[in-house]
C-alpha cells in the first residue's frame, strides 16, 4: 500500500479556495501544476522521472507507481484547477484514454520544490447509456483496443444474474515467462478481501456469536489498549468509524517478516492510541479489518482463512479463491512502472483480514451470486451491510460494504488498490461488473468506470 490509497476513501470534490492565499502563491502553484502536467503527458516517460527526482525528490519511492499511472490513463487532460491551502493546489484531470477523472493534490514546499504529488478519484461526467447488446460490444472493443497498447493488463466480467455477457481477458500475467492472462487467472483483490471479512462477522451476528454493539474488549480481553477496546464496537469497525487507523508505512514495512497474522499485528499496534475518537467520523481503517480477523479467530476457535474457506468459499462456490499466492492455479503477477521505462515484478502481496488475497473474475462472479442468492447471508443482512451509514466524501460505507453510483446507477461492492494491484467489484440492481488488474490504480477502475457508465440503467 502506499500514500495514494486514499482513493478507497471515496472522492471529495476539490476544496475551497483556502483563505489568506495571496495571489502570488496563486500563481506559483499555477505554474507548478502547468509543470508537472507537462512532464506527465511527455511522450518520453524518462521526462517525468527527470522531473520527479530534481524537483520532488520525496515522491521519488512513488516514482514507478506514478508511471503506471501514466501508462494505464494515457495521460492526463486538465478540467479544472483551485488553490486549496497556502501550498497546495488541486486540480482535476480527465484521462486522455477512458472515460475516467481523477484528483490530482500537488504540495509545494516554498517555490523550490513539490512536496507531494496524491492522486485519486473525481466526479465523472454524464454519458450516454446504451442498449445491453451495444452496451457489451462498445466494451468488448475498448478492452480490446486499450489491452492492445497496454493500457489494460487485466481480465473483466459483466453478468447479469447467472447469465455472464462479458468475459475477456488481455496482457501478460508473468512478464518473465511471457505467460498471457486468461478469464480464468487469479489476481491479487486487494481491500477487496475485506468484504469476506465483513461477511463472516454478519454470519456471525445472525447465529448470536456476535454482537454489532459488542467492543473489542468483549472478545479481545488481553487487548493492550484497554481504553481504546472498550469503546470501539464490532459496528465501528466494520464502518470505519473506529479510529483504529493503518497499518502500512514504514514501521510495517521495516517489520514484515514478523506481522504475518492478525495475533502479530494486534501486538505491534494494539497499545497505539486512536487517531480520532472512536465514533466521530469515518476515516478508512485497515487495521480496524485486522481486529475484525482477530474477533472471527477468537470466537470461531480457528484461524480466519479457514472461516472464509468453509463459511464463504465453500457454499458460494469460489474455488479459485484463497488467502496466499501460491496454487495450483494460474496466479498473475504484481508490476509497477511502466513498460516503456521499464516494468517492475513486485513481491507477491499475503493476504490478511483486511485484504491482500487472490481470487478471478468468475469467482467473485459466484461471490455476488451467493451473496444474492441468501447463501452466504440471509436477505435482510446484506441489505443492512448495503444501506448507507456513513457518508466518506461521495461515497457512503454500510457494514463492509461501499455504496457508490457510476453514471446515476448505484451499486455496492469494494475496489481494492495498491502497487501493481487494483481490482472493481460492483453489484448493481441487475448487474455485476468484476475488473482485476496486476497494475496499479486506476487500471481496473477505468475498465469498470467505461463498462458500468454504458450499461442499462
Amino acid at each position: 500500500m502506499n500514500r495514494r490509497d486514499l482513493l478507497i476513501s471515496g472522492v471529495a470534490g476539490a476544496g475551497l479556495l483556502a483563505s489568506g492565499v495571496s495571489h502570488a502563491d496563486d500563481g506559483l502553484l499555477q505554474s507548478w501544476l502547468k509543470r508537472w502536467l507537462a512532464a506527465f503527458n511527455d511522450p518520453d516517460l524518462r521526462i517525468y522521472k527527470q522531473f520527479v527526482e530534481t524537483l520532488a525528490p520525496s515522491v521519488r519511492p512513488y516514482v514507478d507507481d506514478d508511471l503506471s499511472v501514466r501508462e494505464v490513463t494515457g495521460g492526463f487532460q486538465l478540467v479544472s484547477s483551485q488553490v486549496t491551502g497556502a501550498n497546495e493546489i488541486t486540480a482535476i484531470m480527465k484521462d486522455r484514454a477512458w472515460d475516467r477523472r481523477s484528483k490530482v493534490v500537488l504540495t509545494a514546499t516554498g517555490g523550490e520544490k513539490l512536496d507531494d504529488i496524491a492522486f485519486a478519484g473525481a466526479p465523472g461526467e454524464a454519458l450516454q447509456r446504451l442498449d445491453e447488446r451495444l452496451a457489451i460490444a462498445a466494451s468488448v472493443e475498448k478492452l480490446r483496443e486499450e489491452g492492445a497498447v497496454g493500457r489494460f493488463n487485466g481480465a473483466a466480467l459483466t453478468a447479469r444474474g447467472e447469465k455472464v455477457l462479458l468475459k475477456v481477458a488481455h496482457g501478460m500475467a508473468d512478464e518473465s515467462t511471457g505467460a498471457a492472462v486468461t478469464p480464468s487467472m487469479r489476481f491479487c483483490i486487494g481491500s477487496m478481501g475485506k468484504m469476506f471479512t465483513a461477511v463472516a462477522v454478519m454470519q456471525m451476528v445472525e447465529s448470536g456469536r456476535l454482537k454489532l454493539s459488542d467492543t473489542l474488549a468483549v472478545h479481545l480481553p488481553d487487548y493492550p489498549n484497554q481504553a481504546l477496546a472498550s469503546r470501539v464496537t464490532v459496528e465501528r469497525l466494520l464502518t470505519h468509524t473506529g479510529g483504529t487507523g493503518d497499518i502500512f508505512g514504514p514501521q510495517y514495512d521495516a517489520n514484515i517478516d514478523k506481522l504475518k497474522t492478525p495475533a502479530d499485528l494486534v501486538r505491534f499496534y494494539g497499545a497505539r492510541e486512536p487517531i480520532f475518537e472512536p465514533g466521530a467520523r469515518w476515516g478508512y481503517s485497515n487495521y480496524g479489518f485486522v481486529l475484525l480477523g482477530a474477533i472471527l479467530e477468537r470466537v470461531a476457535g480457528k484461524p480466519y482463512e479457514a472461516v472464509f474457506q468453509e463459511a464463504i468459499f465453500m457454499p458460494a462456490g469460489m474455488v479459485s479463491t484463497s488467502q496466499g499466492f501460491a496454487s495450483s492455479k494460474p496466479t498473475a503477477r504484481p508490476y509497477t512502472g511502466a513498460r516503456a521505462t521499464g516494468l517492475k515484478a513486485l513481491t507477491p502481496y499475503d493476504g490478511l483480514p483486511a485484504g491482500g488475497g487472490y481470487s478471478t473474475v468468475e469467482d467473485m462472479h459466484a461471490f455476488a451470486i451467493g451473496l444474492r442468492a441468501g447463501r452466504l447471508v440471509k436477505p435482510a443482512t446484506l441489505a443492512a451491510m448495503t444501506t448507507p451509514k456513513v457518508v466518506a466524501g461521495s461515497s457512503h460505507w454500510g457494514l463492509g460494504m461501499a455504496i457508490r453510483s457510476r453514471n446515476g446507477a448505484t451499486y455496492y461492492g469494494h475496489g481494492g488498490s495498491a502497487p501493481g494491484v487494483n481490482g472493481d467489484f460492483a453489484v448493481y440492481r441487475d448487474d455485476v461488473t468484476v475488473v482485476l488488474c496486476n497494475r496499479g490504480h486506476p487500471a481496473a477502475l477505468n475498465a469498470a468506470d467505461f463498462i458500468g457508465a454504458r450499461l442499462p440503467a
